[in-house]
């Protein structure tokens, strides 16, 4: 299991995430795993850069992390 951030709330995105995800997110402001929960696995989905292996790398380190997308996803 990774460490939990230093910083609550500030739980940084997995370093293996390809450079267009990590784009589309940033575009969209999110830096964190916690601002990634807010914005919901379907409007994620939704962006260009985000596909299968990405969101799959982002539910890994969401499990570590003990946090997982709410319900409305």
């Amino acid at each position: 299991m990774a460490p939990k951030s230093n910083w609550p709330g500030h739980t940084p995105l997995p370093k293996g995430l390809a450079a267009p995800a990590r784009r589309a997110l940033a575009h969209e402001g999110i830096e964190t795993l916690e601002q990634l929960v807010e914005y919901g696995e379907k409007p994620a989905l939704a962006l260009h850069g985000i596909g299968p292996t990405a969101m799959a790398q982002l539910h890994e380190a969401l499990e570590d992390h003990g946090m997982q997308f709410g319900p409305q996803g």
